[in-house]
Order: structure tokens, then sequence, then C-alpha cells
């Protein structure tokens, strides 16, 4: 409601409060019975506010009159079975109760306070048959009803001027109007149609003093039809929160000539108007310029109304970003990145994205308001935007460094411009022992019997349990001069894992990877090394923090090399681990499998079953373990590396035919793998003789 003095708003929370024009002081009158929005419920018209307090059939039923103005309260008693409809100034609207059925509310009364007496007067002039009466609008001593009537179509409303001093009720000459809102002026009453047939809103405008009804094709579609008047100018509109709607409709406030003629655009939406007692409007809306807030619409110089901001919101028309909590460095394979950002609101077309400054790569995802809270990108319906990111892109793990993102907004109802907000963050892992490509997802590299060797990157989608692998990239050939190529994860002090290789003379060369999924020029490393029957790496032993590499003379001793970090010299020299390691046709190395200290290694001995060796993070290891047997079926075993971002390192198995099986890592000693599962890691048709 408006007055002279002020206006009266209401908070979420349906609690009413009065602020004034002059120094925008606010006063909170608490709550009424009646918690709605509805206009005359609460007054109109003047400084006075209604609330209503008791309930239907208490003695106590009363409606409390507090004048803004002058801070005086005069109480209107209802006495049981009243219906409290709404007030015009000090004048309360009332009809009986008849169990909720309302079916005789042509019988309204006017209850006022004067000279300290409580006066009762009856409404007349309503046909007989009326039915379901309510207040449509109101003006300076005069209200409309609308209402229904036995003889009408179901969906027909009729309106009635009512003049509060006489209490005598004036039918209007409007057609029957379906789902309209009306408005009254001392010069002119309008009713503008809401989204029956015809496809677009009509607006009738009746001449008070003539009779004359002017209707007016309002060429837009008006859901929640709004009706004003002020001067000679009909105002309408839909009324439409920023959270409400579709570009379908337009919603903005207009106005129009009450003869017809061009309309013009008053707001870019509103929600509500009040008539003020100087025949102006109250508006609570917004535009692009000024945003949300209570706008005044008053004629013009030259008559045509025009808007004034009277008490903003400071909350623009377009969607903003409230707030974000975007951590600056996303260490991936510790934890998610989990980025958190507040829009305004959500009834838009919302888009993240994340995008790899270095190679330009990017990840949307395409957000709707969901109350679903185990997607890993989501948006609720207050707006709230997270992300629980794991690296997972549409093409695989997300490599390390520079990133952006980006969230775009694209309002649904078109009202503001489409919001762009954008930020940085970083990427970053340790380098793992079979992660080339240093994006966090284990490689594959497969020799074929042509000598070429390809690299495989993995990849663990978040929807379903299978590994898969996406397309193998080719490396390049000549690679069969070597007859044992072994991955010992980053021994060179580089940004990823590396590679050893030795040829049939003996001499083992470096392979240093470069993080795209490549690697370097070949360095040599040593000769002798034909005296070993098998090199295994991918671990750190001897607790230093470096990858180290197990090596098994012919005499079945088993020797390690610590690493240096250095890829001149990449390993010092070897210490003795034990002897009787010729009982096992496997041994590799699987990281640190069951929990302890450092690395730990399989070995598979030829009745096919596997034993643990765990660790102790000295160079050394502690008593076998028996895992389980079976494991001949097996034609490699490879330490994979941690395959499903759950910190633990799993196995690779490549059974007789080329399938691979994974096993999860549990990190329980006495069972450090899951049940096996199937993976789609290679591709039917692509074989390779030796996989690493």
């Amino acid at each position: 409601m408006a007055g002279a003095t002020g206006f009266l708003s209401s908070t979420p929370a349906y609690d009413l409060l009065w602020t004034r024009y002059a120094d925008g002081s606010v006063t909170n009158l608490g709550r009424g019975l009646s918690q709605v929005r509805m206009v005359e419920v609460h007054g109109s018209v003047s400084d006075v506010v209604a609330l209503e307090h008791g309930e239907i059939g208490d003695a106590d039923h009363r409606v409390e009159l507090h004048d803004m103005a002058t801070g005086a309260v005069s109480t209107v008693a209802l006495g049981k079975y009243r219906h409290f409809m709404g007030a015009v100034g000090s004048t309360v609207v009332t009809s009986p109760w008849t169990g909720g059925q309302n079916t005789d509310s042509s019988e309204l009364h006017l209850l006022s306070i004067v000279n300290g007496v409580q006066t009762e007067r009856t409404v007349t002039g309503l046909p007989s048959d009326t039915r379901t009466v309510g207040i449509a609008s109101t003006a300076p001593g005069q209200l409309v009803l609308d209402y229904n009537r036995l003889t009408g179509a179901e969906t027909d409303w009729y309106y009635a001027v009512v003049d509060l001093a006489s209490g005598v009720a004036t039918p209007s000459k409007l057609a029957p109007s379906t789902w309209a809102d009306a408005a009254l002026s001392p010069k002119y009453l309008a009713t503008l149609q809401g989204p029956m047939l015809p496809a677009t809103s009509q607006l009738r405008v009746k001449n008070r003093a003539t009779g004359k009804v002017t209707q007016i094709d309002t060429h837009q579609r008006v859901t929640e039809p709004m009706v004003g008047l002020a001067g000679n100018w009909a105002l309408f509109g839909s009324r439409t929160s920023l959270s409400e709607g579709s570009t379908d409709e337009d919603f903005a406030f207009r106005a129009v000539p009450v003869g017809g003629g061009a309309s013009r655009k008053i707001l870019d939406h509103a929600t509500s108007l009040a008539p003020t007692p100087d025949g102006a409007l109250l508006v609570m809306g917004g535009t692009l310029a000024q945003g949300e807030g209570v706008y005044r619409v008053s004629p013009g110089a030259d008559g045509a109304p025009v808007a004034k901001l009277v008490a903003g919101t400071g909350q623009p028309l377009g969607i903003t970003l409230v707030r974000s909590d975007v951590p600056a460095v996303a260490t991936l394979d510790k934890a998610p990145w989990k980025a958190r950002w507040q829009l305004s609101r959500p009834n838009a077309d919302v888009t993240l994205t994340l995008r790899n400054t270095t190679t330009g790569a990017s990840n949307t995802s395409h957000l709707n308001p969901s109350d679903n809270t185990t997607e890993p990108v989501r948006m609720d319906y207050n707006g709230r935007i997270r992300i629980d990111w794991t690296g997972w892109t549409s093409t695989g793990s997300a490599p390390n460094g520079n990133y952006t993102w980006q969230i775009t907004a694209k309002p649904y109802n078109g009202l503001g411009p489409t919001l762009n907000v954008s930020g940085t963050f970083k990427v970053t892992r340790q380098s793992a022992p079979h992660d080339y490509t240093n994006n966090g997802s284990p490689d594959l590299l497969g020799r074929d019997s042509a000598g070429v060797l390809w690299r495989i990157d993995t990849a663990q989608y978040p929807w379903t349990p299978t590994l898969y692998g996406n397309a193998r990239a080719k490396l390049g050939g000549g690679w069969n001069t070597y007859d044992q190529i072994t991955a010992v994860g980053n021994i060179a002090g580089g940004s990823a894992g590396d590679l050893v290789a030795r040829d049939s003379a003996g001499v083992l060369w470096l392979y240093q990877g470069t993080g795209k999924g490549t690697f370097g020029t070949r360095t040599r490393i040593g000769g002798g090394w034909n005296t070993y029957t098998q090199l295994t790496g991918t671990g750190d032993f001897s607790g230093d923090g470096r990858a180290d590499l197990v090596a098994r003379d012919r005499d079945g001793s088993l020797w390690l090399y610590k690493g240096t970090g250095d890829w001149k010299v990449p390993y010092a020299a070897r210490t003795g681990v034990g002897g009787g390691w010729n009982i096992y046709n496997q041994i590799t190395a699987v990281g640190n499998i069951a929990g302890g200290s450092a690395g730990d290694l399989v070995a598979r001995d030829s009745a096919g079953v596997l034993w643990l060796y765990q660790g102790t993070g000295k160079g050394t290891f502690t008593t076998r373990t028996r895992i389980g047997s079976g494991w001949n079926t097996y034609t490699q075993l490879i330490g994979l590396g941690d395959s499903n971002i759950d910190g633990k390192p799993d196995l690779l198995a490549i059974d007789q035919t080329g399938t691979p099986w994974r096993y999860r890592g549990t990190g329980n000693a006495q069972a450090p793998f899951a049940t096996r599962e199937g993976s789609q890691i290679i591709y039917p048709g692509h074989r390779y003789n030796t996989i690493v």
C-alpha cells in the first residue's frame, strides 16, 4: 500500500515494514493474521495500515488500524463469523462467514470508527445473484469489487464501484472479463484481461463520466495481469519477479493513453503496484539503469507517465555473482577442487567452463536448478553453484598447469544482460610413476610386434567403475632393440614419469618424460645390466621420496638402486636386498599398497601364488604375505598407480588373451587388492608383446 507519508512492504517472512518517504526510516509492524501480499488486505491509498488479529469464530476477532502519519491506533471489532476482506483508509470491509463457502457474499459491510464509536453500513446496489465478491482495486473514498453471478458463466467476472461514504455499489458496464485485474481513478475504470483467449491481453478503459469503453490490444500476453491508472494513461504488465518467467513473454511494465495509441515502456518489469492518495502509482520493479526498488509513476510535464526511484533495494536488474569461494590451487592428487559460487538468482541458462590456458582445451557444464546433491557439478534452487572436481573432463583427466574458470548466466526471462564472470586457478599434482601426460591419470605404454611404442592414457569417468583408455598415441618405432622396458617413475627430476630401457648389449638407457606424453632423447646410464633377469621400478623403497629401481640377477639375488634425482647419474651404487628371488617368475613394484611407510613389491611364484613384500622404507622388505593363488593366468602384472583417484595404488593384470583387468588397491596389508574389474583400456585389435 502507498500513503501520503510512506509505503508498506513485506519481507520474505511476511513482516510488514513501513518506510517513510522523508527520511527512509523503517518501522516493523510485525505480522497480521493474513500473511498475504495483496495490497488491500493491509489497507490502501492512505497512511493507515490494517492488521487482523484473532481468528474467525473468536470473540476477540478484530482489525487494528495503525495511522503511520500520527501514530494513533484504533481497533475495529469484527466479532464472530466475520470475514475480513480489506481496508481503504480507515474503512474496514467485511462479509459474513458461512463455513468457508461464502455463498451469500453479496452482503458486504463497511465498518469504521467515528468519534470513538464503531459504525457499520451495508453495501447496497449489487445484483441479487452476486457470488464470490473480492476487492479488485481502490481509490480514495472508493473501491472496485469483482464478483461472479449465478446467471453468468463460471469464468465470467463482473465489476462494481462502491462509494464508501454512501455504501452504494454501481455495477460497471464493462464486458465480463476472465482472469483480470482492475484499476480505479476519479476519471476511469480499467481492467486487464489475463492469459485466456484472445492470445494477446486486452485492456478495457471506461470513462466514468461518459460511460464510453475503449478496448486496447496490449500486443502481449500478460500471464499475471496488473493494471494501474495515472492521469490519462493506463499502465499494465505482468506481475513478474526476477526469478520467474521465460523469454517467450514480455515482462515490461508499459503505459498507453486511455483513448488508445502506442504504448511506451516505463519499467523493465514490475511485481506489484499500489495507487497513492494523489493519483500516482507506487510500483515495485526495476530498470536496467537503476536496478530494483520502489518507483513512483506519475504524469510528467507532457502528461505521459514517468518513473522515479523512491527507494532502491541495491539489487541490479541482471543476475550478479553475490560471492565466491574459489581455491587458487587444485591439488587433485590429494583432494577434489571444491569451488563455490553464489548467484543472485538461479533462473538462467548457466554454464561453468574450465579452460587450460596452455592447450586451450576446455570443459563446459550446463547447469539447471536441481536438488540433486550427488552430481560433481551442480546448482541448487538458491543459485548456489558447487563443483567437487577431481580433474575429469570429457576427454580424460586435466593436465597440471594454469586454468581459468568462467560462469555465464543468461536469464531465462530476459531480464538483464548475460552475466560473465571469470577467474584463474592452478592444477598441481605430484608426478606419478605412470603419468606421462602430466594429468594425474596413469598411462600405459605398449610395444607391438613391429617395435612401435604406443601410449594409452587411462580415464576414470565419474559415472562408471570401469577404467577406460583414450585413443592411443604413437610414440615412434625402433623399440624392439630393447629386451626390457621399465617404467621407473620420476628419477630424473623432471615433471613426469621416466622410462629405462635395456638393449641387447646390456646397456641401460634413460628416457625422460616431457610431461606432454612424449620422451626426450635417450641418455646412457651404463653398461653391464644384462646380468639382470628382471628390472622393476615405480616405487620409493628407501624412504627418501625418490623413485628407486629393483633388479634381480641370474643367481636370484635382489638389488636396490636408489634414485638420485639427477638425470646425469639417476642411480646410486647398488645395495643388496637378499637372495632366493629366483622362485618368482614375475616381480612387480606396485607402490605403497599396504598402507605402510614405503613402496611395496608383489611377486608371483611358479604355482601362480602371489606374494606381498612390504617395503620398510630402509631399502629392505618385510617377510612375505600370501595374497592369493591363480595368478598364473596372467602374462603381465603392472603397478599402474592410482587409477581411480582414491589415494591408493592399483594393479593391472593382462591375461593370456590380452585382456586387461584392474585390481583396486585397498591399503590393507591382509587383502591389498579388491576383486578384479574388467577394463576397457586396450582397444580390440590392438596387440602388444610388452606393456609397461
